[in-house]
């Protein structure tokens, strides 16, 4: 099977826990060493050796990194932003920024897509902004074993986010995305890249999407607020990544959802962001943990 997005074995449940731990490691590694000064171009460039470094043979996507305003994915006359807008620049780091990195490798097939979200310095709006964004990872999973549509779920999460003052930004994403799947190519003897993005991944996504939209296909591998999400959610693994902005902050998480036969769990119990929100809880700092507390 070239593609495989469901009844995943225990095995592979248990490598994709521990490819996501993996990549998250790394982004928070790298929170860790920025300095002020490092553009988003110079992070970027750093996180994909790293990721290479670690066995990462293609990229869904390359590494995003964003500072500051652009967290926070500001208007440029275009409701969406362009696959351009979040490639890298030279936007150099300064206390009291927000950050995000985001990354999507791929090893061995296996896709993973992470987000690590903080502030370099003190920023109460972002760590409020942070804090408020917890309650989706409840709020989400629950809707999901209730039998809510994709589309409902969405449209709740974007009406509450506006509903705390802030844009759900993750509505400028590619394809507007509350989640997306992610999935197991199997191991192919080439590397095909389009702008950034594994061919071949990239391919499969636009594909079954086009197919859902055209009423050919009943498996859309995007969870928005389109026609093509108003059904009950689809099992298989999916990547959800609720984002606000607000003015020059921006925040978001991003971690693997598991669905089978129409029940959710989350596929680990502490990423990166549940430590950061216990953190925030206690008015304490919420940047990158040391190697002892990871």
């Amino acid at each position: 099977m070239l593609f495989k997005t469901k009844n995943f074995s225990q095995d592979a449940l248990d490598h994709f826990r521990e490819l996501q731990r993996l990549s998250f490691s790394i982004l928070e590694n790298m929170a860790a060493t920025l300095q002020e000064g490092q553009t988003e171009r110079d992070v970027a460039k750093a996180l994909v050796k790293a990721y290479r470094a670690a066995g990462t043979g293609s990229f869904f996507h390359l590494p995003v990194v964003l500072f500051a305003e652009r967290t926070a994915l500001p208007d440029d006359g275009d409701k969406k932003w362009k696959t351009g807008n979040f490639f890298p620049k030279s936007r150099a780091l300064k206390k009291g920024d927000s950050v995000i990195m985001d990354a999507a490798p791929l090893f061995k097939g296996y896709l993973v897509d992470t987000s690590y979200s903080f502030c370099f310095g003190d920023n109460p709006k972002h760590a409020e902004m942070m804090g408020n964004l917890a309650g989706f990872r409840d709020q989400v999973c629950r809707a999901v074993n209730e039998g809510q549509t994709f589309k409902a779920i969405a449209d709740k999460v974007g009406s509450d986010i506006r509903a705390m003052g802030y844009e759900p930004v993750h509505q400028k994403h590619p394809g507007e995305v509350l989640g997306h799947r992610t999935l197991k190519i199997a191991n192919l003897p080439f590397d095909w890249r389009l702008q950034g993005f594994d061919g071949v991944a990239l391919t499969w996504f636009g594909w079954k999407e086009k197919l859902a939209q055209s009423g050919w296909g009943k498996h859309s591998p995007l969870w928005n607020e389109s026609k093509t999400s108003d059904h009950a959610p689809h099992d298989g693994l999916w990547l959800v990544e609720p984002h606000a902005g607000d003015g020059p902050v921006g925040a978001k998480w991003e971690e693997i959802l598991v669905i089978d036969n129409g029940k959710a769990r989350w596929l680990d119990d502490n990423p990166p962001h549940v430590y950061q929100w216990s953190q925030i809880a206690k008015g304490l700092g919420y940047g990158p943990r040391s190697k002892s507390e990871a």
